[in-house]
């Protein structure tokens, strides 16, 4: 008989997916808030006929505020914490396009679309972060799409990038 250990792992049976066959990997997304990083500071050189002179006064600096998403992956018996900007999940997206567009059993879910002017406000920041989970969460349930490398890397699997990258994230073990 199979010795039953006290102790099951984040107790997989309660948290398994439904329908997950035998040797599928398990894997969730839930987001966070997302926040704002504001990236280095540009300088601007202005060409005078003969000279590239520095301008370094502030007024002169252009800051690129690059809007993040956090975002925790729950990977069979462990999780880690991620984040990505808007254009690495656009990036994915047209990855896995790129990859399945001769798959007609496989149809990707709906990317957000991109804000084309103006900055986007908390109110449409959080409604992107909704959408955002929402499509991370509808790729993470197709068996197909889990199995492709360009989604297993962004997610950052074990079997991609090693499994000491995420070890402190493991659940109460080192």
């Amino acid at each position: 008989a199979m010795s039953k250990t006290n102790e099951p792992s984040l107790e997989r049976a309660a948290y398994r997916s439904k329908g997950l066959k035998e040797g599928e990997d398990d894997v969730r997304v839930f987001f966070k808030d997302p926040y704002n990083v504001r990236g280095k500071d540009r300088l601007l050189c202005f060409v005078s006929e003969h000279t590239v002179i520095f301008q370094s006064l502030r007024s002169c600096v252009i800051s690129s505020i690059a809007q993040r998403y956090p975002f925790v992956v729950v990977y069979n018996d462990a999780k880690w914490n991620l984040e990505k900007r808007f254009s690495d999940f656009a990036q994915l997206d047209s990855d896995l396009d790129e990859y399945f567009k001769s798959n007609e059993n496989v149809v990707l879910p709906e990317f957000p679309p991109k804000k084309l002017f103006g900055s986007l406000s908390p109110a449409l920041i959080n409604e992107r972060k909704d959408k955002l989970e929402k499509y991370m969460k509808a790729l993470a349930k197709d068996p197909t799409v889990l199995q492709c490398q360009h989604l297993r890397a962004f997610l950052e699997t074990p079997d991609v990038v090693g499994a000491d990258k995420h070890k402190e994230f493991n659940f109460g073990r080192r």
